[in-house]
């Protein structure tokens, strides 16, 4: 992922939003309130040319802490009762947004493919709201693995799809532990993913409007559960 935010209001908005920095560069006077533990740096503007790459920097560039992802054992080990699976999400502002619901609701572990996927970015840090801290990203070579092993460990599967064999929140009861399915932003979940489910979910809707944000539809899934 990209290391550096850079310009004044984007670092400060990084830091209300706690964003992992690791040291702030700059080439003029700071007017930022900053956390004791972050080194600064006072360097040219030439040096700043030079990591923004073309970027406006505005005279202050934040370089971000590497982000450390979980492993899947971690589930195993913690035992949480509510799991979340992100079935190729690719939108940074869905994902953030999502991260920040999640922790709001509780849920402690996320799942998502190394492959095609959004990683944890600034921009995703940014718009989860520090909402990443206390929750385990886990990366997987394969999301079709996971299910099936999660499954063996007697968890009950239920996936969003708008789909025949779909039955609305309303008239669900949920088992646990369990794993929701979120799915990519236009293609939804995987036809092999819907078919590991035990129960395909989804929200009913009202209006003309057939089909829900990812994030929007993330809120309120899990509130549900």
């Amino acid at each position: 992922m990209s290391k550096y935010i850079c310009g004044k209001n984007s670092v400060k908005e990084a830091l209300k939003n706690k964003v992992p920095i690791k040291k702030i560069y700059f080439s003029n006077k700071l007017n930022i309130n900053l956390d004791s533990n972050i080194e600064l740096k006072k360097i040219s503007k030439h040096q700043l040319d030079k990591i923004a790459s073309k970027t406006n920097h505005q005279g202050i560039i934040a370089e971000i802490e590497k982000f450390n992802y979980f492993n899947i054992k971690d589930i195993f080990e913690d035992k949480p009762q509510k799991i979340l699976i992100l079935d190729h999400i690719q939108d940074p502002y869905n994902f953030g947004a999502i991260i920040r619901t999640s922790n709001a609701l509780g849920i402690k572990h996320i799942i998502i493919p190394k492959k095609r996927s959004i990683k944890v970015t600034p921009i995703v840090l940014k718009v989860s709201s520090g909402g990443q801290i206390g929750i385990k990203i886990i990366r997987v070579d394969s999301l079709n693995s996971i299910v099936d092993k999660l499954k063996n460990n007697n968890f009950w599967i239920f996936a969003t799809t708008l789909n025949k064999n779909s039955a609305s929140i309303k008239n669900i009861r949920f088992n646990y532990p369990m794993a929701l399915i979120l799915g990519n932003e236009s293609k939804g979940v995987s036809k092999t993913l819907l078919k590991k489910s035990h129960q395909n979910i989804h929200i009913k809707l009202k209006g003309n409007v057939q089909s829900l944000n990812v994030s929007v539809a993330a809120g309120i899934f899990l509130f549900k559960i």
